[in-house]
């Protein structure tokens, strides 16, 4: 299958698509659009959580 072969609906059943649009969404601050990638990762199965990044100190010594 090329590319120009694969449909909208067909790349909206990959988890990278949702990805995709799930880190573009938080990047533009779009918390609507964030929720609706996150809801259709987890009808595929993904479970992704962000939070706050590790202390580099912390991490630096081997704790998290």
């Amino acid at each position: 299958m090329t590319t120009s072969q694969v449909s909208n609906n067909t790349a909206k059943e990959w988890p990278v698509y949702w990805f995709a649009r799930l880190e573009r969404a938080v990047a533009e601050g779009d918390h609507e659009a964030a929720a609706e990638a996150q809801r259709e990762l987890r009808r595929l199965g993904v479970t992704v959580k962000y939070g706050r990044p590790a202390d580099r100190k912390a991490v630096a010594n081997g704790r998290r």
